[in-house]
């Protein structure tokens, strides 16, 4: 099955398979926003394999009007969640929006939006003797915050997540219910490569694995870990051993999937804990087969893992201009720090093909509530496959100087830099997203980088 996605989309070279074979390299990834590979070849293979479904990593929010079809830059989710290319595996591990950088603006855990409509939740976190309200001055790790709904405290990751389970047509999954589903296993790997990191001597050893520290209050931020006799200091708090240090961990990864129990917990935790790093939460999307969410685990690829995954902005943004945090080469080496180790010591890990599918394709792809869009992005697919394979930001740079007038302002609105789930109060009706003629021709290269000329104008 590895090597099988890899041949049937010509990306078994770009992959590295025979240095993932013969474990000379453990990570690589492949962006398939640098590949000449159609957007049709790619969803025609997920149509051939029914167990092979890539995540889309979305965060915990506001999720109602991005499976309306009405969420503006965040539409490319509907497009892949909603038209069963991927599934939502939501990531919990972000802040609360706030007057200050640091918060998630995109989803607004912090807040309700219906129907384009935003109200701010009254907030509440732990002060050491009960749960007091906070102002909105600093961002708050969600899984550390209470959200109070009719005189009641709701942990703010339930009340967001039953309003999730109950969109129809949408399969959430959270990512932290795999790591708890398999604890046992996470934790003896996380325990490995905290030891290890002690060894090293690098500065971002420990960084690569635990990125911040949170304290009961909600407040998060990098931190200061570093080894202590057999033990370990994290912001002035010792862990006793790797394997506690590890366990506490686990602590708020299992805050997302039993937040009640959590904060029954909370008065009895110690007072800072410790965040997992993105880089290792990456390599363990791979390990724990997040690409089969219906049978996780039951035959593990072999000799070298294939993980397909849906990335957006941040993860795979759009080259030529952008290409995102996780092919940067900084990224990688640190990626491929975290699996050289698990790789041999667990019969679990093996090396990973990690292939980035650049989400932000969709956004080629307006609303049905917005018809006259489709019939002129379909001139522009036609400019962007009659010109070379390299020349779709020219081209649609171009084609922007006289054509960006005839598209609607919500469409010119998705490619706003900072935008989210549209929340000033316009409502607007449901919608599907609707592929351009010519759209699954495009390839991945050529739709980056009409998308990339759409942020460089509009953005």
């Amino acid at each position: 099955m590895s090597t099988h996605i890899l041949d049937r989309l010509g990306l078994r070279a770009a992959a590295g398979a025979d240095a993932l074979t013969a474990g000379t390299k453990t990570f690589v990834p492949v962006h398939l926003g640098n590949h000449d590979v159609p957007v049709g070849a790619v969803l025609d293979a997920l149509d051939a394999d029914p167990a092979l479904l890539p995540p889309r990593t979305g965060h915990l929010g506001n999720w109602e009007d991005i499976a309306a079809g009405r969420s503006g830059p965040m539409d490319f989710n509907t497009a892949i969640c909603g038209g069963g290319y991927g599934y939502p595996l939501i990531y919990g591990f972000t802040r609360t929006e706030a007057a200050t950088e640091g918060g998630d603006e995109a989803y607004q855990p912090g807040s309700l939006i219906d129907r384009g409509k935003r109200h701010t939740l009254p907030l509440h976190t732990w002060d050491g003797r009960g749960f007091a309200p906070r102002d909105r001055s600093k961002p708050l790790f969600c899984p550390l915050v209470q959200a109070e709904v009719d005189g009641q405290l709701v942990p703010l990751v339930d009340l967001h997540w039953q309003r999730m389970l109950a969109l129809p047509g949408y399969r959430f999954k959270q990512w932290a219910a795999a790591l708890t589903d398999n604890a046992a296993l996470v934790t003896d790997m996380l325990t490995l490569l905290i030891e290890q990191a002690a060894v090293q001597g690098r500065n971002q050893a420990f960084a690569e694995l635990i990125s911040q520290a949170v304290r009961l209050d909600g407040e998060v931020g990098r931190c200061d870990l570093r080894p202590d006799g057999a033990g370990y200091l994290l912001e002035g708090h010792r862990y006793p051993s790797a394997r506690a240090l590890a366990e506490a961990v686990m602590l708020t990864v299992r805050a997302l999937v039993e937040p009640r129990e959590f904060f029954a917990r909370l008065p009895e935790l110690p007072p800072v804990l410790p965040v997992m790093s993105l880089q290792l939460t990456n390599v363990l999307f791979a390990l724990l087969d997040m690409h089969h969410p219906q049978a996780p685990g039951a035959a593990p690829e072999s000799p070298f893992i294939t993980h397909l995954h849906w990335g957006a902005r941040a993860m795979a943004g759009c080259p030529p201009r952008r290409g995102g945090y996780l092919s940067r080469r900084s990224t990688v080496r640190s990626l491929r720090a975290i699996t050289d180790p698990l790789v041999r010591h667990f019969d679990r890990a093996a090396p990973v093909a990690f292939v980035l599918l650049p989400a932000q394709a969709f956004m080629l792809c307006p609303p049905s509530t917005s018809p006259r869009d489709a019939e002129v992005l379909a001139g522009l697919l036609r400019a962007v496959r009659a010109a070379g394979p390299e020349d779709a930001y020219g081209t649609t740079l171009a084609w922007l100087g006289g054509h960006r007038d005839q598209l609607s302002g919500y469409l010119r609105g998705r490619f706003r830099s900072g935008s989210g789930v549209p929340a000033g109060g316009d409502p607007r009706d449901p919608a599907v997203p609707v592929e351009p003629e010519g759209f699954r021709e495009l390839t991945f290269r050529q739709a980056c980088g009409a998308v990339a000329a759409f942020e460089e104008v509009l953005g």
